[in-house]
């Protein structure tokens, strides 16, 4: 913006389709793709997608690197051009081993028959009376999206949000285990913005401000300072109280289906369909408590991890205990011998829980 930097151009709000906006939202790896599914089979619920794109330039935000206006033209337009793509379909997944593949969804045939319509100069017109009519629902995964909701809510204040959170153990044991910290800036399939400040290369978000700490920290603690750090900014997010938000402690999910399906009706105002059951039973919900494995993994991060880092993480287990869920507690965990998993390896943290495989949508692992 070299030449016109005095001008200080201002960009022209823009204007959103008439239609509901479900984001299913939480810290990566909360289990959000459990619950996306299921939600999607619900009356009016079109196929989640999965928008990686909208936490990216929620990041750019929050690091300064666009402005609020950038943020809020880019956000409003792509969300734009989703939905009206998706009723053109257009841009829409068909790889049969993706949850978000339409080929998985109920609901194929019709999005298969819209690669039919032509976009003539008045489709966008019968594409937005169409939405308007039905009372469609167009639901997003996305990933620490809701901590900036200010902006958020000056972009639309009717935008709902199913915000997933789980359990802090849990939490640090998937991340270290799927080797977030150590593909961040170096595995090109894995593209969340890296930041470098100074010497120090390959930072999240979350630790631009802390990564002296950050870097003198072990790939497990690395893990527990970032989730430290998200958990706490969820935890602390004044919409989390909003009507239009949803809390799910995905544990309690797991383990109480058929309730929190019931509160998804009434906070989305409709209903399940025929086919939610059968979406539930792919995703192996609902689940029995195991507290034996979870028991496990909290020795293995322990016996991991600096004392100081231990308390931290037993701090805020306590209040998310307190706060969020007490389905898994401290007091419950079962006690091994100290050291018994010191050193353990990456490979032996997914020999003990393995991550989700699925395969033509079904949860095979």
């Amino acid at each position: 913006m070299s030449k016109n930097s005095n001008l200080n151009p201002k960009i022209k709000k823009g204007h959103l389709i008439d239609a509901n906006y479900l984001f299913i939202d939480g810290i990566s790896r909360s289990g959000k793709n459990s619950l996306a599914p299921v939600v999607s089979t619900f009356n009016k619920v079109e196929h989640f997608k999965d928008k990686s794109f909208y936490s990216r330039i929620m990041r750019m935000y929050e690091s300064g690197n666009i402005n609020q206006q950038g943020f809020a033209y880019m956000f409003e337009t792509e969300l734009l051009i989703d939905v009206w793509f998706s009723m053109m379909g257009r841009d829409v997944n068909n790889n049969i081993h993706d949850l978000t593949s339409i080929i998985n969804s109920h609901k194929r045939k019709e999005y298969l028959e819209r690669v039919n319509r032509k976009d003539t100069p008045g489709t966008f017109d019968e594409i937005v009376k169409e939405i308007k009519n039905r009372q469609l629902i167009f639901s997003f995964v996305t990933s620490d999206f809701i901590v900036s909701a200010d902006i958020l809510r000056q972009i639309s204040s009717d935008f709902k949000y199913i915000v997933v959170m789980r359990n802090p153990i849990d939490m640090v044991f998937t991340w270290f285990r799927s080797k977030r910290v150590t593909r961040l800036g170096t595995d090109k399939r894995y593209i969340p913005p890296a930041f470098q400040i100074k010497n120090f290369d390959n930072l999240p978000l979350s630790m631009i401000n802390n990564a002296e700490e950050y870097n003198k920290a072990n790939p497990l603690e690395k893990c527990f300072l970032i989730i430290e750090n998200e958990m706490t900014k969820y935890m602390n997010a004044e919409i989390l109280n909003s009507k239009n938000t949803c809390l799910v402690p995905i544990e309690n999910y797991w383990t109480e289906t058929e309730k929190y399906i019931k509160i998804f009706e009434s906070f989305l105002n409709t209903n399940r369909s025929k086919f939610t059951n059968n979406e539930m039973a792919k995703n192996n919900i609902p689940r029995k408590k195991d507290s034996e494995t979870f028991s496990i993994k909290a020795s293995m991060i322990f016996d991991n991890m600096s004392e100081k880092y231990i308390d931290r993480l037993k701090n805020l287990c306590q209040r998310y205990e307190a706060e969020i869920s007490d389905i898994y507690k401290l007091s419950s965990i079962t006690k091994f011998p100290k050291g018994k998993f010191k050193g353990l390896s990456n490979e032996v943290f997914t020999k003990i829980s393995p991550s989700s495989k699925y395969t033509k949508g079904k949860r095979i692992l």
